[in-house]
């Protein structure tokens, strides 16, 4: 996926860099080991069209890119984009190919559905 801010292409690739990334921040810890949990819990705030966390996963979306946008750069990039139903759509559907992302997103999009969140 690519994004386009202040007329720079950035490559967006959720990848295993990217789930490394996301889980820095997002875990929880037991006797000092540390899991990861960033598609457990960020998931789902995606699905119900959290800006935050779009803007996050966008941002970590860049890791691999030598020189990323800043988060305000992202944040604007989202405050101004004419379709953010699209961008959702578009930013869910990278994560269900991807193989680093795909089996969490499909397990989270059956629960919120089982649910009758989404």
């Amino acid at each position: 996926m690519q994004i386009t801010i202040n007329e720079k292409e950035y490559n967006v690739k959720f990848g295993v860099k990217f789930v490394r990334k996301m889980d820095e921040k997002y875990y929880v810890s037991d006797g000092g080991i540390k899991f990861g949990m960033a598609l457990e819990k960020k998931l789902p705030t995606l699905f119900a069209g959290d800006v935050v966390t779009l803007a996050e996963v966008l941002y970590e979306g860049t890791c691999a890119e030598s020189k990323r946008p800043a988060k305000d750069e992202i944040d604007t990039f989202i405050d101004e984009h004419e379709d953010i139903e699209g961008l959702f759509e578009e930013v869910l559907e990278e994560l269900k190919n991807s193989n680093a992302t795909k089996v969490a997103i499909t397990r989270t999009e059956k629960m919120l559905k089982a649910a009758k969140v989404i």
